[in-house]
């Protein structure tokens, strides 16, 4: 996969988009994709804009970084829409023991 690839389908799902390599806005678990030498590494940040240390991976090729990412951004999205369902069902019921 190449940044290219990897933007057709973030367009084509409605993800987050990535930053890569310092292109792109930071927030709140952001998917970041940086080189580090001769390795890829990718994570999330925090709302301080730092990595959450958890989720760092290092990578020997981007097009490994990159489908890792992917990975990433449909699970942030996954977890942003499963929130939000909780959060409209509260309203409704806000007696609802969770």
């Amino acid at each position: 996969m190449d940044v290219s690839e990897l933007m057709t389908i973030v367009a084509a799902e409605d993800l987050d988009m990535p930053v890569i390599e310092g292109a792109g806005r930071l927030h709140l678990d952001a998917v970041v994709v940086n080189r580090d030498g001769s390795s890829w590494k990718v994570f999330l940040v925090d709302e301080r804009h730092q990595p959450i240390a958890p989720t760092v991976r290092s990578f020997d090729s981007e097009s490994e970084a990159l489908e890792h990412a992917l990975r990433k951004l449909r699970q942030v999205q996954k977890s942003r829409r499963s929130m939000a369902a909780l959060n409209a069902r509260d309203a409704v019921d806000p007696d609802h023991e969770t």
